[in-house]
């Protein structure tokens, strides 16, 4: 019996580009909110949950929750939405033979019913299985900004891997009214403005946390602020990386 696993293994993240739909301003986002749904495979049933929102820019970002394997906030990658059909795809991890990780994309296809309280769909991984989702919250609240924390900017750090391998990842820190957000790229695996479920920081301690999907960021600023020192893990991995903060670019004169 085959289990399919909901971006299980998670690494790589992104956010979606700006809706083809049409839209008057970002709180107008039609599936802004909760879905909640049953993934039906060849194995046992799966719980999942899809929260989609909009970022400040009013761009469409869309984390995937599966509440059976205790995965939470693993962010789609990629998608599209053209007022009735959904696509978003994911990233999952598939183990080679020499033990090795590969990566691969799941997928995400909808249809929404006109009322926009329910899409029917298809998940695509390893095979194709139904998955369909019906909302449970109508929300489309765009955070505003608030006074900068000693973390806001953008941040970038190398990750060095066996063989010589390197990925880079970019942080872009930002205080809105509901908290820190942080987005991330991450230019080798062609994964840009990941949305971070969770981020808790302390100024006094100059400490900061970052969840993307399964991978954990716990960092430390250094005293001159212009670094952050951190350690990155998910399940078997752990990882050492260092960034840099970024200036900002100047302003040309008009």
């Amino acid at each position: 019996m085959k289990v399919i696993s909901l971006c299980a293994m998670l690494l790589g993240w992104g956010l979606l580009p700006p809706l083809t739909s049409a839209q008057t301003s970002p709180a107008t986002f039609p599936l802004a909110g909760d879905w909640d749904g049953i993934l039906v495979g060849q194995g046992p049933v799966g719980h999942v949950v899809l929260h989609m929102s909009t970022t400040p820019e009013g761009k469409m970002t869309a984390l995937l929750d599966d509440i059976d394997r205790k995965v939470s906030g693993a962010p789609a990658i990629g998608g599209s939405f053209d007022g009735s059909r959904l696509v978003l795809r994911f990233t999952y991890w598939m183990p080679r033979s020499n033990g090795d990780l590969e990566p691969r994309v799941a997928s995400y296809e909808a249809t929404v019913t006109p009322s926009g309280s329910e899409m029917t769909g298809v998940w695509t991984q390893e095979g194709s299985w139904p998955l369909n989702l019906k909302r449970v919250t109508w929300q489309a609240k765009i955070p505003k900004p608030a006074p900068p924390t000693i973390f806001d900017g953008d941040w970038a750090g190398t990750e060095y891997e066996s063989r010589g391998i390197t990925i880079h990842f970019i942080f872009h820190i930002y205080n809105t009214e509901d908290g820190l957000m942080v987005t991330i790229d991450c230019p080798d695996e062609k994964f840009k403005g990941a949305l971070a479920s969770k981020v808790t920081y302390d100024q006094t301690s100059r400490q900061i946390f970052i969840s993307v999907g399964s991978a954990i960021f716990t960092g430390k600023m250094t005293p001159d602020g212009k670094a952050l020192d951190t350690s990155m893990t998910e399940p078997g991995f752990h990882f050492l990386i260092h960034f840099d903060r970024l200036m900002p670019k100047p302003t040309e004169p008009n």
